[in-house]
């Protein structure tokens, strides 16, 4: 099947504005608080979260970088809330919002900044965010410039203008450079909540001037779940598309069906524009393709809104994503930073201990 295209010229409100940096250690086996747990039996088999110390709650969309023995940790919401570490464990601490003046796009009243995705490029740090509120089709996409990471030292550019359609939405940004061609324009992915993840190159890292929007994970079967949050990742000659399925942010007593929460899926290709195919070999835009790659288990509850990355020293390849911890609650501001080490034996990412 031909993927969907668009031609075109030219969430979720997870959490409020205020940002609260609360310093704890993460205990996946924590006594219960009197918060209801009605976590599903799935995924069972998937170990738990590696140990984070220091600020490892009200994560949400995590993005992480290793700049000068530091890992930078960006996320949703506070003006894009940084966090900086010595190690993936942590101890982790907040250091300042990202766009500490907020942005120049305007999308609606009670908006927030979401998901962001930073990516290093000839000496510039580029930051590309969305700005949405839940339930909304009316986001953008933005970018913000730093060379240093640093709060503060950001320079906010606003809209990419990438047109808005009803076939996307336009949040849950991810950059990649071809490694097999370094020189040719980046490809950036997007959305999408409404009709799949769509993906176009970027000739211009500040504005988007003219190109094809291609849809490359598409779930339009009947009961199907929503796919959004994609991110590219280049590896042993394949582009893995990492994606989030399902319902990221219910709380009691209006949880998702279980099995219809967030959970980390996977589609495979040898080129990066695709075509994108799961392990079983079904095409990722006819409709609910994905290997799940992981899901809800023991205390760990809708994980998603992931990333992947290189752990500096070791080179284990790692999943890093927020998730809920039942016996701690569901709230916003109790979302969890959680990641593990992947596997690539069978040429197909396994979480493993």
């Amino acid at each position: 099947m031909v993927p969907h295209t668009w031609k075109v010229t030219g969430i979720r409100r997870r959490i409020e504005l205020l940002f609260i940096s609360s310093l704890f250690i993460v205990d996946n086996s924590a006594p219960s608080v009197g918060v209801a747990s009605p976590v599903p039996p799935k995924g069972s088999n998937y170990p738990n979260p590696e140990p984070c110390t220091g600020n490892c709650t009200w994560v949400h969309d995590p993005n992480v970088i290793y700049k000068d023995s530091t890992y930078y940790r960006f996320s949703t919401s506070g003006n894009i809330a940084i966090a900086t570490a010595p190690r993936l464990t942590g101890p982790w601490k907040y250091q300042g919002a990202l766009l500490d003046n907020g942005t120049s796009i305007f999308v609606t009243k009670g908006q927030d900044i979401w998901a962001p995705d930073v990516t290093l490029v000839d000496g510039t740090y580029y930051a590309y965010y969305a700005v949405s509120i839940f339930g909304s089709q009316l986001s953008q996409i933005g970018v913000a410039t730093s060379k240093s990471l640093r709060p503060g030292t950001w320079t906010d550019h606003g809209s990419l203008n990438i047109p808005k359609s009803s076939d996307y939405n336009l949040i849950d940004p991810n950059l990649l450079y071809d490694p097999k061609q370094p020189s040719a324009p980046p490809y950036l992915v997007l959305g999408s909540y409404w009709d799949g993840i769509f993906q176009t190159p970027l000739t211009d890292l500040t504005t988007f001037d003219e190109g094809i929007l291609t849809d490359i994970i598409r779930n339009s079967t009947t009961n199907s779940k929503v796919v959004e949050a994609g991110f590219q990742f280049a590896y042993g000659g394949f582009y893995y598309l990492f994606f989030s399925s399902g319902a990221c942010c219910n709380v009691p007593p209006n949880l998702a069906p279980a099995g219809y929460e967030y959970s980390v899926m996977v589609c495979r290709s040898s080129r990066i524009t695709g075509p994108f195919v799961d392990q079983d070999g079904k095409s990722c835009v006819k409709g609910n393709g994905g290997t799940e790659v992981l899901a809800s288990h023991g205390n760990v509850y809708a994980p998603g809104g992931q990333g992947v990355m290189i752990e500096n020293g070791s080179n284990k390849v790692v999943l890093y994503y927020h998730y809920v911890n039942p016996k701690i609650g569901y709230d916003a501001t109790q979302f969890q930073f959680g990641f593990n080490y992947l596997d690539f034996e069978t040429g197909w990412p396994k979480v493993v201990g």
